[in-house]
């Protein structure tokens, strides 16, 4: 049977502007008063102006790791994948753990098709800390991908579990449900998602469940 079609870029550009638009807003205040300019343009979505910012900080002060990471952040906003994978990869020289960079690396991966290397980025996310319901949610989508759909499931499960308002997981598990053939407990996921407000959920109950 031929996977549903969802726009599932659609839906990690949502999952991945809400995580890390919060992300950002945790970290204003945190740093140095001369950065806040610069997060408060990054959450006005000022980009450029935003990496200006973070450059000028970052010219002093290069190992800084939440400038070097919102800055990436930016970038990747401006459609920069690869200055954002640049700011990335120096968080990770020199936090090897650090949680949200380990997740954009993934996520960067993911985008091309590069589905084991996202998931290894994914594996040290939930070693450092396994309450994350994004790196579950997205190695679930990494594993569903490859077609390696008994282990998709667990992950999906594993990000309701902490989540049971995770409207994606519950999608894309609807999703995987139906190519597998269990029409019940995909509609009941579609259900779940739809009235968790997902309009892609919505067109599939309907397409599948009506």
């Amino acid at each position: 049977m031929r996977p549903i079609p969802i726009p599932i870029k659609t839906m990690l550009n949502k999952i991945s502007k809400l995580f890390f638009a919060l992300l950002v807003l945790a970290l204003v205040g945190c740093g140095a008063d001369t950065t806040r300019e610069a997060d408060k343009l990054y959450i006005d979505g000022k980009y450029q102006e935003a990496i200006a910012a973070y450059n000028e900080y970052l010219s002093t002060k290069p190992k800084d790791i939440k400038s070097l990471y919102n800055r990436g952040r930016a970038y990747e906003e401006l459609g920069q994948v690869e200055k954002a994978k640049t700011d990335f990869e120096s968080v990770l020289n020199i936090d090897a753990d650090n949680v949200n960079a380990n997740l954009s690396m993934g996520k960067y991966w993911y985008n091309n098709e590069q589905y084991d290397q996202a998931i290894n980025f994914f594996d040290k996310v939930i070693r450092v800390d396994s309450k994350q319901g994004t790196a579950y949610l997205l190695k679930g989508r990494s594993l569903h991908k490859q077609g390696e759909f008994k282990d998709a499931v667990k992950n999906y499960n594993v990000a309701i579990d902490i989540s049971n308002k995770n409207e994606e997981a519950y999608l894309f598990r609807g999703a995987l449900r139906i190519n597998l053939g269990q029409k019940r407990s995909a509609c009941n996921d579609f259900n779940r998602a739809k009235e968790l407000g997902s309009a892609e959920a919505a067109s599939a109950f309907s397409k599948y469940c009506q």
